[in-house]
Parts: structure tokens; sequence; C-alpha cells
């Protein structure tokens, strides 16, 4: 299954069901199910300072911590979170896994091998 790596708070935030896009440089084809995963940097400034929902959720770094679906890609999200400038990236139906499950992140899209991951339950 496919995972992207994302910084926190914004993780959590769209896990949560808070934030509905994620803004990236790059655009993507995906659509459907993928995996979040927090990694251990954490936005030095606006997810901390503007954010006071960040406080809200809980903010576990370097793993695995739910699930979203992709359902589209543009550069126009009426999403307050859309930021000028970027591939908004449209999410939906958050679902945040039961524990966080420790795992290496990585640059872009990258696969995770759900049946090798201990505690991890898709179901």
């Amino acid at each position: 299954m496919r995972a992207l790596t994302i910084r926190q708070p914004w993780a959590s935030l769209i896990v949560a069901g808070i934030k509905d896009v994620e803004n990236r440089s790059w655009r993507t084809n995906h659509r459907g199910p993928l995996l979040i995963h927090a990694g251990t940097g954490r936005d030095p400034v606006d997810g901390w300072r503007v954010h006071e929902v960040a406080r809200l959720v809980e903010i576990p770094r370097g793993a695995l911590i739910g699930m979203v679906d992709v359902v589209g890609c543009v550069r126009d999200s009426p999403s307050r979170w859309a930021r000028p400038a970027q591939w908004h990236w449209e999410l939906a139906r958050p679902w945040p896994l039961p524990r966080p499950v420790p795992l290496r992140g990585r640059l872009g899209l990258f696969e995770v091998d759900v049946e090798g991951l201990d505690g991890l339950d898709l179901r």
C-alpha cells in the first residue's frame, strides 16, 4: 500500500479529519487509500503557532498513524487549507490507526508492505 510522509502537526490534523487537503509542489495520479506517515520533523512555524487546534490531537512522530482516500488533485481547491501555487491533494474518509506503528519514512509516495508490519490491522 502507498504511504506519504507528512510533517507534524499536519499529519495528525489530516488523520483527525480536520485538514482535508495536502499541499505539494507536485501532482499525483494516485487515487484511493493512502497511509499517512507522521515524519520525525515538525513544521517550524505554521502548524504550531497559527493553528491552535494542533493541541487537540495526538502528535506521534516517526510512525504510520492512519489512512485517507485521495479523491482528487487540483490547483484550485476551495479548502481553507489550500495554499496558492501548490497542488492540492484532496483527501476524504480519514481513519486513524488504533496506535502508531513505528516506521521510517521516505520522500514522495512509497510502498509499505502492510503484511509485514506488526500491529497494523487495516480491516
